[in-house]
């Protein structure tokens, strides 16, 4: 692993009501500056043998597919740093690590000096780092897991420990069941693809939509594995349909997959709703409806327009994940009563979510916080995601 990007420690100065704009704009504009290099810019090249200290360590995908997420998380950790400094915080340390995908992040870290909170990569391997987050005692952000091993999470050694920043995509099926049985639709067949990670999707969809009092149909009464590319397994599924017509056909796959592909493809009654775990983007004779899976929570509006105007293009998942990591390394950093938060044992799901400047003050008074989340309510905890407003897509 290298880390790059330390910035400056200095003694944090107690908060501050904000003075009217035109007063502090010279010293925000300095402070933003500051932000922005310890986050984003920073120029300095660690060797492994002379780490530095630093209060956050941001760890991001060195390869593969995942890599090109780094950006997109910097840049709304950046946004979230520079905010901070304007309602008057100096914005905690930071150093960025890079690991190969999947790698156990113990052996890159012994040799560097311990960090007060760890950013785990995007998709990370639960179980290493709930051990390392365990034996070290260190408090761990997962701004970008969304996959089954959440389901496992609350079990792992070192769980509590590890807070999600996003939703996991359960909530997608979740809210696909939810509109199906708001459109009055409580009989549908469910078809996946044969993947571990649709199959427990389609059994939560499955759950879902019986305790809305929905039922699943077809031959086995249960949602059906099938090849979509085995045209005789398309063949009978079309014919299972054609036969008990029901009203909706919920397809668990991902966009693109090809059981997607062979769905369009085939000929179904023009009656039957086609119903995705992902946005709808291409026309069909028959209806359809889709979830996007753009989380959002109370703070994501406001959290748009600044990111769009500091960066020049419209924030997507990523951005907003790496903007919420920011509000809560920024709030752990604040000290109350002589102690930093990095445990984050100031956080409370169920307290009133506040702008950041408030947010902020509320830290420095010593009083639970819940801070206005951008990809989600933050209403998150220990080995438990958030959730998150999802938008309905339909054509």
């Amino acid at each position: 692993m290298t880390t790059a990007e330390q910035a400056p420690s200095a003694p944090r100065p107690a908060l501050r009501a904000l003075e009217p704009p035109q007063r502090q704009a010279g010293n925000h504009r300095l402070l933003s500056a500051a932000a922005v290099a310890a986050a984003l810019l920073g120029t300095q090249t660690l060797a492994a043998s002379v780490p530095l200290a630093s209060d956050v360590r941001l760890l991001l995908p060195s390869e593969g597919l995942l890599a090109g997420l780094g950006d997109g998380l910097r840049r709304g950790y950046g946004l979230a740093m520079e905010q901070s400094a304007i309602c008057g915080v100096t914005p905690p340390s930071l150093q960025i690590g890079w690991l190969a995908p999947g790698a156990d992040p113990a052996p890159a870290l012994r040799a560097a000096t311990r960090s007060a909170l760890l950013v785990a990569p995007p998709a990370a391997p639960l179980e290493p780092y709930g051990v390392l987050a365990d034996q070290q005692r260190l408090t761990v952000l997962l701004p970008l897991q969304r996959g089954r091993s959440l389901e496992g999470l609350p079990q792992l050694r070192g769980s509590d420990r590890l807070w999600p920043l996003v939703p996991g995509r359960s909530l997608e099926v979740d809210r696909l069941a939810q509109a199906l049985l708001a459109d009055g639709i409580k009989k549908v067949m469910v078809v996946r693809d044969r993947t571990a990670e649709s199959q427990a999707l389609s059994d939560r969809f499955e759950a879902t939509y019986a305790n809305g009092s929905g039922q699943v149909i077809g031959l086995s009464a249960a949602p059906v594995a099938v090849d979509g590319d085995d045209p005789a397994t398309m063949k009978q599924l079309v014919g299972d349909v054609d036969w008990y017509r029901p009203p909706a056909l919920v397809v668990i796959t991902a966009p693109g997959s090809r059981l997607e592909q062979a769905i369009r493809r085939a000929p179904w009654p023009e009656t039957t709703l086609l119903a995705w775990p992902f946005p709808v983007t291409a026309a069909m004779a028959q209806r359809q409806i889709g979830v996007d899976p753009l989380s959002r929570g109370p703070g994501w509006s406001a959290f748009a327009r600044s990111f769009e105007r500091r960066w020049g293009y419209r924030p997507g998942p990523v951005e907003g994940a790496g903007y919420d990591t920011g509000l809560m390394a920024a709030l752990a950093s604040v000290r109350a009563q002589g102690q930093a938060g990095w445990a984050l044992d100031w956080f409370s799901a169920n307290a009133n979510p506040q702008p950041l400047c408030r947010a902020l003050r509320l830290r420095a008074q010593g009083r639970a916080v819940r801070p206005m989340g951008a990809s989600s309510r933050l209403d998150l905890s220990p080995g438990v995601p958030p959730t998150a407003n999802l938008q309905l897509s339909r054509r």
